[in-house]
């Protein structure tokens, strides 16, 4: 997706895109602790009654909710407020799922809008089931109102490419901007 020819960027192809075949061997992969689905919603205005009809479960809200950019999922996504500068900061960790002995190295594709930096660069694993977290730092200028700016990343090992897109954004939302 280059943002240049498509305005709509990371939101026309955005993390849902499957390739069944790489799907059986995705190389890393991000975990999700139980409950941490049911805190997203929360997070990002879901009624507890909504989130009980999707659930199938007597879930509840936790009295304050953690911003939704701040769970441990691919996409990396914030909210800012439209004209002033910001820096956005997220964590994420990965789980080897593929060759024991593996390194990935980070490459990010960005918008000019947006400097994204990534730490470490590089990713080793030792053993199958081993974790690794990394940070992102995305900064930017002033975005108008109700406009985004968006980059990806991708880890490679030269086998798998794990691609996270990122999405910087002045939509309005019940949530809290940056």
């Amino acid at each position: 997706m280059d943002p240049a020819k498509n305005s709509d960027a990371e939101l026309a192809y955005g993390s849902g895109h499957v390739n069944p075949v790489k799907a059986i061997n995705p190389g890393l992969v991000y975990d999700n602790a139980e409950g941490d689905n049911v805190r997203f919603l929360c997070s990002i205005g879901y009624s507890e009654e909504k989130i009980r009809a999707i659930s199938g479960t007597n879930s509840s809200c936790p009295k304050t909710s953690p911003l939704p950019r701040n769970f441990n999922y691919p996409t990396l996504s914030a909210l800012v407020k439209a004209d002033g500068s910001f820096t956005v900061k997220f964590q994420r960790t990965v789980t080897n799922v593929g060759v024991a002995t593996s390194t990935y190295n980070a490459t990010i594709s960005s918008s000019p809008k947006l400097e994204v930096t990534v730490i470490p660069q590089v990713l080793s694993f030792k053993t199958l089931w081993e974790k690794k977290s990394y940070n992102v730092t995305v900064t930017g200028k002033a975005l108008a109102k109700m406009s985004m700016a968006s980059a990806s990343l991708t880890w490679s090992d030269g086998i798998h490419n794990v691609r996270s897109p990122i999405v910087i954004h002045t939509y309005i939302s019940s949530t809290r901007a940056v």
